[in-house]
């Protein structure tokens, strides 16, 4: 279960913000998963960021990796989504937060929040694994890769 700071911060920092600022700006050209932010959070944090052109892909890979939640690694598995690979990221972590998947996770003395999506089919198109101690920066990081609001 989520501690009451983690749950406002994922709330406040992530499903308000799409919904308030990002949810309406078009598709093409505002999102941006190369931002120097994005970028040097997932240098400095060992982030690895795989991204899948469709549900199915994304639910094979996902369904593959049978160390997902055994190994102490950040991780993002992802749908790219229609436009934009990071448009697609915060849409999942987004829909994740809103229909309660979400989840923290003790692994191997570390804690990490994780997300999971599904879409209505039953595909897997979101699996994130941060650490707790990583999730302020990397929403911070998440928001940087929106160029304009």
């Amino acid at each position: 279960m989520l501690d009451r700071k983690t749950a406002a911060d994922i709330y406040l920092g992530i499903l308000v913000e799409w919904e308030r600022t990002y949810k309406d700006l078009p598709q093409i050209g505002n999102f941006d998963i190369r931002s120097k932010e994005f970028l040097a959070f997932k240098r400095t944090n060992s982030l690895e960021v795989l991204s899948y052109e469709n549900a199915t892909l994304s639910d094979e890979a996902i369904s593959s990796r049978t160390e997902l939640h055994s190994q102490p690694k950040q991780i993002v598995l992802f749908q790219k989504g229609s436009n934009s690979r990071a448009r697609g990221l915060f849409k999942h972590i987004r829909n994740s937060i809103a229909h309660s998947h979400v989840e923290r996770v003790k692994i191997k003395n570390k804690w990490f929040i994780c997300f999971s999506a599904k879409n209505d089919k039953g595909k897997q198109v979101l699996h994130a694994q941060l650490m707790q101690s990583k999730l302020t920066p990397f929403i911070s990081a998440l928001k940087s890769t929106v160029k304009s609001v």
